[in-house]
């Protein structure tokens, strides 16, 4: 009776022993377990140049065990950063508090950076009975921004442009902004002065991206009779940003026009010719520009039905509003039709910087018919001869009628 009463004790003490020993290895086996439960930043998206704020959320998932020597520590790339300590120290974090945690980063955008999203890597590591735990999480910072432009003329071909001149000039837009823009297109007006070439006053300039530049090269003509100074050309640039929604910037953009020398010419009534005549005509030339004209060099171009021998006349300079008068012998082709027909001057000169150009104008001259005029002052001293001689020949014959009386 007493054996039995000892082996039931003995297996008693085995039962609870062996109990003991699988709660003391199920204790042994939990860990804690913590996780990111939530994150918030405090702009988003972030804008270029602005510092947001970070905040994680971690919570222990175990319901037994803390968390022990909770660190977290974040890092990031370029545009983005992290200013101050990258590493938080939190303690533990344990079931009866709660189970939860919060660590917060200060992130400074670079105010160069593109619309776009950015990883922040996120490390957490804990400890629980000397053993260390480690969390690693992604954390995808959206980065906004919008399209936002400045213009300006990068070239012009000729650089100086003078009244009467055609150009080419290049206008670079550059995108400031972090946005990309799409569907750009650009149209280009000139105020009273200045002729935009329609077939190539609007231009599409499609996608630019954040950052980027885009240019387009229009074809602009200076009038004639454009006053010089500076002329506001008008760019409209016409867009879409990365929500499709249409946008628009207006810019303004200064031409220089600058003063030139402008000739005019005026034959009189010494630009009249005969078919076939060769006669000294005068020239009048007058700079009816802006700018003193120095080395001229002029002479005029064989047009029919006139001709020269070629010959240049130089004048020293002349200043706006001075003329000066030109000789030279011209003739008029024999089979030269009757009426005012024009000639050309070529007029090559210097203005008061030294710079070298080249001037076409028109000049007007006369071919006149032969008609009893003409004869009559061409031939006046046959028709002189022929009536001393007709006058002699009548007063001769009287002479011998009276001798014949007599």
């Amino acid at each position: 009776m007493k054996d039995r009463k000892t082996d039931k004790k003995m297996w008693l003490f085995a039962l609870v022993l062996l109990v003991s020993l699988f709660a003391g290895t199920g204790n042994a086996a939990v860990n804690p377990k913590l996780i990111l439960a939530d994150h918030s930043v405090s702009e988003d998206p972030a804008l270029p140049g602005h510092t947001v704020t970070l905040k994680l959320q971690l919570e222990n998932i175990d319901n037994i065990n803390c968390a022990d020597m909770v660190t977290v520590q974040s890092s990031a790339s370029y545009p983005l950063s992290i200013s101050g300590s990258d590493i938080q120290y939190i303690g533990s974090i344990c079931p009866e508090s709660g189970g939860n945690g919060t660590a917060s980063f200060t992130i400074p955008v670079d105010s160069v950076a593109t619309t776009g999203t950015y990883p922040v890597s996120v490390i957490t590591t804990y400890e629980k009975d000397a053993s260390t735990f480690s969390e690693s999480n992604i954390i995808n910072l959206r980065v906004g921004g919008e399209p936002s432009f400045t213009a300006s003329v990068a070239s012009s071909n000729p650089v100086d442009i003078y009244p009467g001149d055609s150009a080419s000039i290049k206008v670079a837009f550059q995108n400031s902004g972090a946005g990309r823009a799409d569907s750009a297109r650009v149209t280009l007006t000139a105020p009273n002065g200045i002729d935009v070439k329609w077939a190539g006053s609007s231009q599409e300039l499609g996608t630019i991206q954040a950052r980027g530049i885009a240019s387009a090269t229009f074809q602009i003509e200076a009038q004639k009779n454009a006053a010089p100074g500076t002329y506001k050309l008008s760019a409209l640039l016409e867009y879409l940003d990365e929500n499709k929604n249409s946008s628009s910037q207006r810019f303004d953009l200064n031409v220089p026009i600058k003063q030139n020398a402008e000739f005019g010419a005026d034959a009189g009534t010494s630009g009249q010719l005969f078919a076939g005549e060769t006669k000294d005509v005068s020239i009048t030339l007058t700079n009816t520009g802006t700018e003193i004209a120095k080395k001229l060099k002029v002479k005029i171009m064989p047009l029919f039905p006139f001709s020269t021998d070629g010959t240049v006349r130089y004048i020293d300079s002349l200043a706006p509003g001075e003329s000066k008068t030109l000789d030279y012998e011209v003739t008029a082709d024999k089979e030269g039709t009757a009426g005012d027909q024009i000639a050309g001057l070529l007029i090559n000169y210097e203005n008061a910087d030294g710079e070298k150009f080249s001037d076409s104008i028109d000049l007007s001259l006369s071919v006149k018919s032969k008609g009893l005029t003409y004869y009559l002052l061409t031939y006046w001293w046959i028709i002189a001869l022929a009536l001393i001689a007709a006058y002699f020949a009548k007063r001769r014959g009287k002479v011998f009628k009276q001798s014949l009386k007599s």
